[in-house]
């Protein structure tokens, strides 16, 4: 597998050429990656970097991970030690942050493998995340920390270029000591819309919507609750995760 990147005038595109496992390439497409003439592509517009000197940062991470990458999240990954990083250095900077999907489960105890690593912060601190990411760890950094500033107001359905724009607000992703680490921000997902004297509409239908704070090696992380997490993997009818949370309920109870 080739991962690589290259410019045009108005665009910055990722590559992947020569995958030859019909499973990775399911990944890869799963990602939002574009399929044409046999490549894999991702393209930003020009204003999602701040500077040469970054583009030349990511393509260099994406050169070297984009395989190792795609194949832990086919795989799984072992989570604890990349969580930890971020976790050390998102609570000594004051970033309030929320782990959401399976990477929370497994911290709670559930007998899962996440896949990657899904962090929200909220929008007051996405930009010091940024910049944390950045300083702390910028091997990591394998596709720009964008923001609706930096690419112009696209919107997500009004995309005549084919530009990867996520539906948040804020998203960046890292390659951690093995993990896929994506990390967003919008205000749908800040604390205070999912608590129920606020809870935005998109929460509405979900009684247990808000995040639990617990402690995990010393650190205060914030957890989707219990039992959201549980309505969503019914939702989606995974059922080895269904009945992975039956058994952990059950335990507890």
């Amino acid at each position: 597998m080739k991962c690589y990147c290259y410019e045009t005038d108005s665009a910055f595109t990722f590559c992947v050429e020569d995958v030859e496992n019909a499973l990775l390439e399911d990944v890869i497409m799963h990602m939002a990656w574009k399929k044409a003439d046999g490549k894999f592509l991702m393209s930003f517009p020009q204003n999602a970097f701040s500077n040469q000197r970054e583009k030349e940062l990511v393509s260099g991470n994406f050169n070297r991970f984009g395989q190792a990458m795609f194949e832990s999240l086919l795989a799984g990954i072992d989570w604890k030690t990349p969580l930890e990083m971020v976790a050390q250095k998102f609570n000594e900077n004051g970033i309030e942050w929320y782990i959401v999907g399976s990477a929370g489960d497994a911290v709670r105890g559930i007998d899962i493998k996440p896949f990657d690593i899904d962090i929200v912060v909220h929008t007051r601190d996405y930009h010091k995340a940024k910049e944390v990411c950045y300083l702390n760890y910028p091997d990591s950094i394998i596709s720009p920390f964008t923001g609706s500033d930096d690419i112009s107001q696209l919107k997500y359905n009004d995309n005549p270029m084919g530009y990867f724009i996520n539906p948040l607000k804020y998203f960046g992703r890292m390659f951690l000591a093995g993990a896929m680490i994506e990390v967003a921000a919008d205000e749908i997902w800040d604390s205070e819309s999912r608590k129920p004297e606020h809870k935005k509409s998109v929460w509405a239908r979900y009684e247990h919507s808000g995040y639990e704070e617990i402690m995990w090696r010393g650190y205060v992380i914030h957890l989707e609750s219990l039992q959201h997490r549980h309505q969503i993997e019914i939702a989606r009818k995974r059922d080895d995760r269904i009945k992975a949370f039956e058994k952990y309920i059950a335990r507890e109870e």
